[in-house]
């Protein structure tokens, strides 16, 4: 994947992380819940082209769930831009 499709793809994430909250806002729910948890297949398409130690691990839960938390801090992370979380999520 290209840096500037990377890049996009987090903008898209963003952009569904400001949807979700006014969801929530409205109506109580979030995507999480029913057809809109689809959406979330995206986290996996950027988590698969991240680094390794963002990866995850079918055999470890627990590293597993920690791979995931470090991605995610970053990605909904509010204080980068999307070109700095691409840095961090490749490195």
């Amino acid at each position: 994947m290209s840096k500037q499709d990377f890049i996009d793809l987090i903008k898209v994430a963003e952009g569904i992380m400001t949807l979700e909250k006014a969801c929530k806002i409205m109506s109580g729910v979030g995507f999480d819940e029913g057809e809109g948890s689809r959406v979330f297949v995206l986290w996996d398409v950027i988590r698969r082209n991240s680094a390794i130690r963002f990866q995850s691990i079918d055999n470890n839960i627990e590293l597993d769930i920690e791979h995931y938390r470090a991605f995610t801090e970053i990605l909904q992370s509010e204080s980068m831009t999307p070109e700095e979380k691409y840095e961090k999520l490749i490195m």
